[in-house]
């Protein structure tokens, strides 16, 4: 899901990023990325493929491509109009497990919400839990995953998020430690919104490392990402993005309904496939 006028991802080889594979979390930092992350500078000159084929020493090349337009999520493209819930029948929940077209009119209107269900198939799975999470945290609600009456009315008449930092900037990101809860914006419209885990606040030692598992907050920007899956000393990140020195925004196979992580911002698999594509480096991160 790039955004429009914005270069592909390229694929970088760790000699080229200076990524030590040494240690995640020494000198106390306490996240799953690479505290090397936080000194290392990384230089390469990126060439353009032209008519005339040019030669470097550089491993890093661009082809030139036509500008790509902002599109919803893989397997979540939205209805042609608004959604209108049909009504739900007294005492029936939608929870994990249930498959109904009432769970397909639920995926509907969370995408239309600027949330990922991921496919819109009528299956209430995790990818839909987890967006329900999303949708109870930022209206103050538990996280159980489940769709009663109540929260039923509550979707069809919700009103966007309040942004967390209006005056940060039309494109940036807003990271709510206390919702579990992480929102793109673009052009100061709301893209995305999706549920998250953070640092559990705990002391650990894992692999020989100590710390306390603390997600910073305060105002950064991206610094840097890497393409696919990275083992750190902590724990594997799937296209983690930086965003001071070692913590990153990455994808987890584990993303439960509560902090658990050792301080960096785990986001859903779905939507790791596409994240790197909706930031670029040195746009705002504000974690509150």
């Amino acid at each position: 899901m790039p955004r429009e006028g914005r270069p592909k991802r390229f694929v970088l080889a760790a000699a080229l990023l200076g990524v030590a594979s040494a240690a995640a979390c020494s000198g106390g930092a306490s996240n799953e990325g690479d505290a090397a992350a936080s000194t290392t500078t990384t230089t390469a000159v990126i060439t353009t493929t032209t008519a005339e084929a040019t030669t470097t020493t550089v491993a890093i090349t661009t082809t030139t491509t036509p500008p790509t337009t902002t599109s919803p999520p893989p397997d979540s493209a939205p209805p042609a109009g608004p959604v209108v819930l049909p009504p739900l029948d007294p005492g029936e929940v939608l929870a994990r497990g249930t498959n109904s077209e009432h769970v397909l009119a639920l995926q509907q209107k969370l995408v239309e919400l600027h949330f990922d269900p991921g496919p819109i198939d009528g299956e209430f799975g995790t990818k839909t839990t987890q967006a329900v999470w999303a949708f109870q945290h930022l209206n103050g609600l538990a996280a159980d995953g489940q769709v009663g009456p109540e929260l039923w009315q509550l979707l069809a008449t919700a009103p966007a998020p309040e942004p967390l930092r209006p005056d940060g900037g039309p494109d940036r990101v807003e990271i709510s430690i206390d919702q579990q809860v992480l929102r793109v914006y673009q052009g100061g419209a709301l893209m995305l919104a999706t549920h998250i885990s953070t640092g559990t606040g705990m002391d650990y030692c894992d692999n020989g490392l100590c710390g306390t598992a603390i997600t910073p907050t305060g105002d950064f920007t991206f610094l840097r990402r890497i393409d696919g899956w990275h083992t750190a000393p902590l724990g594997e990140l799937y296209n983690p993005v930086y965003f001071d020195g070692g913590y990153a925004v990455h994808g987890s196979r584990s993303v439960p309904d509560h902090p658990a992580s050792h301080g960096c911002v785990r986001i859903p698999m779905h939507i790791a496939e596409y994240f790197p594509d909706l930031v670029t480096n040195g746009e705002p991160v504000f974690v509150v």
